[in-house]
């Protein structure tokens, strides 16, 4: 019955790869604007997308490959030590931003008023004390912070992971953390850098509102972003 159980498993989570990978191709496919977007400009686009068609058959193939032998280990009664691979690689998913989370935290909205355009540097600095607060999770606009995430100016636009967002629209910021704090520091912490902001600030530039949330949910890192990027990099043996 646990080996069932444990193959069962396994066959769940092969799946639920395979489905991610579908559902980020048909995502990129359905971002094709052919109305706005030049000949030239589409011709590249159809290529990416071949390419990454490409990159996600052979990545199922890896993963049928996977199971094929996974199922072979359960087979043979070894199949405990793949089980506990799994637990941990979920472990190292969660830690590097891979894995969509929830809890408790704090919600700061800045909303730019009438003829300012937001700062990147404003924004930096709350993600900054967030992170000096002990936060595990932190959002941007909905896009995950992680080790390799920019949040910068381009004009007239904010970049996180690069994603564009306009300096004129509202940014929320979303972090998890200790639920134990939040009432009694972190939310008065994160006040007084407010007002501190405020001053050196004009009076109509932005309102800032901070909040604690019970139900925070941190979206995972999306495959496509830059900060996703690891193909330069070679492990050290």
């Amino acid at each position: 019955m646990k080996k069932k159980w444990i193959q069962y498993a396994s066959i769940l989570i092969v799946c639920v790869f395979v489905g991610l990978a579908i559902a980020l191709l048909m995502k990129n496919l359905n971002l094709i604007n052919v109305g706005d977007t030049s000949i030239q400009e589409l011709q590249n686009q159809i290529i990416d997308y071949q390419k990454k068609n490409e990159d996600l058959n052979n990545r199922n193939t890896r993963l049928y490959e996977y199971l094929r032998e996974l199922e072979e280990e359960l087979a043979s009664g070894r199949g405990e030590s793949y089980l506990h691979i799994v637990e941990e690689k979920e472990q190292y998913a969660l830690f590097a931003g891979l894995r969509a989370v929830k809890n408790a935290g704090v919600v700061i909205t800045m909303t730019p008023l009438e003829g300012y355009q937001m700062q990147d540097a404003v924004v930096r600095q709350f993600v900054n004390e967030l992170s000096a607060l002990g936060a595990q999770a932190i959002a941007v606009n909905e896009e995950r912070k992680v080790a390799t995430t920019e949040i910068r100016t381009s004009q007239d636009m904010i970049l996180v992971n690069g994603v564009s967002y306009a300096r004129t629209e509202p940014f929320e910021i979303k972090a998890i953390i200790d639920p134990g704090k939040i009432d009694s520091y972190v939310v008065p912490y994160l006040l007084s850098i407010s007002d501190n902001i405020k001053r050196q600030l004009s009076d109509d530039s932005l309102t800032i509102a901070i909040r604690k949330d019970e139900h925070v949910l941190i979206p995972a890192l999306n495959e496509d972003r830059i900060a996703y990027q690891m193909e330069l990099l070679e492990p050290v043996e």
